[in-house]
């Protein structure tokens, strides 16, 4: 924190901060800045591993446009890669001692790499697997969770009794001495002693069996900014490779050997760690990820052939072009129709 600015103890006295925003935040420093990246993004938290087919043909303009603005839970219409995807992970979801390591959810022997073209499902299938997934873990951070809630308000709690009890000590940065039972003690200030108190509570929260980033949900682009250029990237690196699961979306390396030497050292790392759970969606067949780079792409293509199931969704629609493209059918055709309507008043 720059001198002068503000901290979040003094956001949270002023009333900026509720406690859960400072909670989050004194995570976000725990788990070098991935914290953000532990929960599904919005526009994907409605997914579900289910499909139905519709005939699109029989929806009016209003059913259409509907399908557009409001995007089903489940996958419309299933290709045979879709089926593939929500088989991979409902076994995986079941805990089958096929691909999880003791019957756990949470331990998944295997990742998965889903490639095709944008709009073919390849994310909503991902989300919904790692929607369930994140149910799993909170489950297990619950206790945790109350924990840190806990500690934090019994800190801040303490914090302000002080400052009503000593007004004068809150500015001083090193707090004081004092003689208790003819001993001389050194008290901090309370703005330390609360610090001090959080320091410890992250200490202790570190210590736990799952984290929060035993999940990680992350963008490719977000991926390589975190992991190259933010002031805390080797710890968000190591936080990636210890992660129970990831799941990185839309890799798209554009021939940059930099960028694909971080998901190739990300799978090597998390494959000797015993870190196999990771997924990858992308429009690049793994062959096309090295950028020209023989031996970075077989490599590549090495690492994912051990950990990964491949899942090829390059014949899958657009549906929502598909669903467009309908709509824009129905237009054409009133058009066409008001047309000879036309002509035939002309007559």
């Amino acid at each position: 924190m720059e001198k002068g600015q503000p901290s979040s103890l003094d956001k949270l006295e002023a009333g900026l901060l509720s406690r859960d925003e400072f909670q989050q935040q004194v995570l976000d420093e725990l788990y070098s800045g991935l914290y953000q990246y532990c929960r599904i993004p919005d526009g994907y938290r409605h997914c579900q591993l289910a499909s139905r087919n519709i005939d699109l043909d029989a929806l009016d303009e209003k059913a259409l446009r509907q399908l557009v603005k409001n995007p089903p839970p489940e996958i419309i219409n299933p290709y045979p890669s879709h089926i593939k995807g929500m088989e991979l992970f409902t076994l995986l979801l079941s805990g089958d001692a096929l691909v999880c390591d003791y019957g756990d959810p949470l331990n998944p022997m295997v990742g998965a790499y889903l490639f095709g073209p944008p709009g073919s499902g390849k994310t909503h299938l991902m989300a919904a697997y790692a929607r369930k997934i994140r149910e799993l873990l909170d489950q297990k951070l619950r206790a945790v969770n109350v924990m840190l809630s806990k500690a934090i308000d019994t800190a801040y709690g303490r914090y302000n009794d002080r400052v009503a009890r000593e007004p004068e000590a809150t500015d001083d940065a090193i707090g004081y001495l004092e003689l208790v039972d003819g001993e001389i003690r050194s008290t901090p200030a309370p703005t330390r002693q609360f610090w001090e108190t959080i320091d410890d509570l992250k200490s202790r929260v570190a210590d736990y069996e799952y984290q929060p980033t035993d999940l990680v949900y992350i963008g490719f682009k977000e991926l390589f900014e975190v992991c190259r250029y933010s002031e805390q990237r080797q710890n968000a690196m190591n936080a990636l490779e210890r992660a129970r699961v990831v799941f990185i979306d839309d890799i798209h390396p554009q021939g940059d050997p930099e960028q694909v030497q971080l998901v190739l050292h990300l799978l090597e790392r998390r494959y000797e760690m015993g870190r196999a759970g990771t997924f990858l969606t992308t429009n690049l067949q793994t062959t096309e990820l090295g950028g020209g780079d023989e031996m970075l792409g077989n490599r590549l293509l090495s690492r994912c052939a051990e950990t990964l199931v491949t899942i090829d969704f390059s014949d899958c629609d657009d549906w929502r072009r598909k669903v467009k493209s309908h709509r824009v059918r129905m237009v054409e055709e009133e058009i066409d129709k008001r047309a000879r309507s036309h002509e035939h008043r002309e007559e």
